[in-house]
């Protein structure tokens, strides 16, 4: 059980929307009027009718009647073990919630969502790429003098990055595992994956003909992420990533840092507010809040460790449920379409550019 909520019907009757993923990997959506208790992260049996379902519908995700749920035998996992560990380290059930998300990507109830959403912080909430990002450099970065010091001592001969790479890569397949998988995280680790595969050798992964690649090979192996939002959300990230580099690469890093999370951010909105028209001022904040998660999510990361989650509770749990002015500035669908092929006009200019100089070159 992934997911559970309640929802009412026309007639004012309560029902349970449940999400659930089979062993077997793929998810679908059921819901019931049993008055059942809460069993996110429970393991059920149950019979799912699927005359109705096509072909396109499996991939999509659908929604399916069951009949004969079951409870099966409580397993005390280590993600449910984690979770109560986070869980008793905070009285706020917001932060409760918060953590839970950050940490092993849990769902989070509809108002908090719904705040996250008006701060621009949804992003930030939910374990992606970003994430892993941090949680990479930051095992790099703790590892690296470990390895080094048996390095010189006992095998020098060992390219230190490539194994500090595969080691890091294992602790995050295996937080992955845990997660059970989440096509979220999935997506970035299979990218952060391949990059590394063609890094190694000698492939310059900062292309855009590497990124269509990439996605291709995603999409070969994930079939079911062609009709993901959040996929595709990625796949924007990263192109407009490297649009970024591919005409800035020359600046000092810390300025990259910085103008890069401006870009993305002013670079996805006309995309993002197709699919989520709602709008705020607090939004324009999201850069420089996203900069500062890069410091606060390894820091959350280490006082949860030691137990001492709680310490900026008050602070985060006021500016989370801080009354927020919401609008709707949703995208015309022209202007997605528009602003699109505006996006790719720069790469045909550029490599129309570069074509013409080889040959000039040649007939030289």
């Amino acid at each position: 059980m992934l997911n559970q909520y309640q929802k009412r019907n026309k007639n004012g009757k309560i029902y349970h929307v449940l999400k659930l993923k089979s062993i077997q990997g793929y998810q679908f959506i059921t819901s019931t009027y049993e008055d059942i208790k809460d069993l996110k992260f429970r393991k059920i049996s149950v019979g799912l009718i699927t005359k109705n379902i096509s072909f396109l519908d499996f991939l999509k995700g659908f929604y399916a009647p069951t009949y004969d749920m079951r409870l099966l035998k409580y397993e005390d996992s280590l993600k449910l073990k984690l979770l109560h560990f986070i869980k008793n380290q905070h009285n706020s059930p917001y932060m409760q919630e918060l953590f839970s998300a950050l940490f092993l990507a849990t769902p989070i109830s509809k108002s908090l969502r719904e705040n996250v959403s008006a701060l621009g912080l949804s992003h930030l909430i939910a374990i992606s790429g970003f994430h892993l990002g941090i949680l990479f450099t930051l095992f790099y970065f703790l590892f690296n003098k470990i390895y080094k010091f048996f390095q010189v001592r006992f095998f020098p001969y060992r390219n230190r990055k490539f194994d500090l790479t595969l080691i890091v890569l294992a602790i995050l397949f295996s937080y992955l595992y845990m997660l059970d998988f989440i096509p979220s995280i999935l997506r970035a680790f299979v990218m952060l994956s391949y990059g590394f595969f063609l890094y190694h050798r000698s492939v310059n992964i900062f292309s855009f003909e590497v990124l269509f690649v990439t996605v291709l090979t995603i999409l070969a192996l994930f079939p079911t992420y062609l009709f993901s939002i959040g996929f595709w959300f990625s796949v924007s990230g990263v192109f407009y990533i490297y649009l970024f580099l591919h005409f800035f690469k020359n600046l000092k890093n810390w300025q990259i840092f910085v103008l890069l999370n401006f870009w993305v951010y002013f670079a996805m909105i006309i995309i993002v507010h197709y699919f989520f028209p709602i709008f705020s001022l607090h939004q324009l904040y999201s850069p420089i809040i996203s900069m500062l998660f890069s410091i606060f999510y390894p820091l959350e990361l280490f006082l949860h460790i030691i137990g001492f989650g709680w310490v900026l509770d008050d602070w985060l749990e006021r500016f989370l449920l801080m009354d927020i002015k919401t609008f709707e500035f949703k995208t015309p669908l022209w202007m997605l379409i528009v602003y699109i092929f505006i996006s790719f006009v720069p790469i045909i200019i550029w490599y129309n550019f570069k074509k013409e100089s080889n040959d000039t070159k040649l007939g030289s």
